[in-house]
């Protein structure tokens, strides 16, 4: 990370971890070292993210002892103590240039928080379990999710001077395994990153 840059997480990895049965749950333990954020009840898999992520209230309260192992960024609507991050939500098409102090109202809350690491500097975003697989959701869910995710990766977000996209959606465990020795890859030290999202946000919006 460079300590220059407004941004907490500049080019820093950053791991989203959806619940689609597309994830590689056999392999998320590969990811300590790494900086993750999990989405919604990832706590299913076993798995404590840096930060867990969710814009819909009640979350929290299904399983505190896991939420209290993390840095919690949510809906200020969501959010179940005064610890946690809770930003206020924006709706309508998505931004050009995202902004760190709001979260996008998307039905699919991976895509949200994929938003919300491009926002904070992080490069690149790799997203899991998000390929939009059948899991049981309705059929409008479901089709509302995956329409969600690919007007995100039709953005093409990326930082300046980059020479590709900040997201890189892996579809399951074989594109994991292929692509976890990239270059780009980088661990991070997760204590260290969740100081600076809560350092950056103590000053309030920028």
């Amino acid at each position: 990370m460079d300590g220059n840059h407004p941004l907490p997480l500049w080019n820093v990895t950053a791991f989203v971890l959806g619940t689609g049965p597309d994830l590689p749950a056999d392999r998320l333990g590969r990811l300590e070292g790494y900086f993750t954020i999990g989405v919604n009840r990832i706590w299913r898999m076993g798995f404590v993210p840096a930060v867990s992520f969710w814009i819909d209230a009640g979350v929290y309260e299904e399983n505190p002892i896991h939420f209290d192992r993390t840095l919690c960024v949510c809906d200020r609507s969501a959010a179940g103590r005064p610890e946690h991050i809770g930003l206020p939500m924006r709706a309508g098409p998505l931004p050009g240039y995202p902004n760190p102090n709001y979260l996008h109202h998307l039905a699919n809350a991976g895509a949200a928080a994929a938003l919300w690491a491009v926002a904070m500097g992080c490069y690149p975003v790799i997203l899991l379990g998000m390929g939009g697989g059948d899991d049981g959701r309705g059929a409008g869910q479901l089709e509302a999710m995956r329409r969600d995710l690919r007007r995100l990766l039709a953005m093409r977000y990326a930082p300046p001077g980059a020479h590709h996209p900040a997201l890189w959606a892996w579809d399951g465990p074989a594109e994991f395994d292929e692509n976890m020795n990239h270059c780009h890859v980088q661990p991070a030290r997760a204590g260290e990153m969740v100081a600076h999202i809560r350092e950056f946000f103590s000053h309030g919006p920028i």
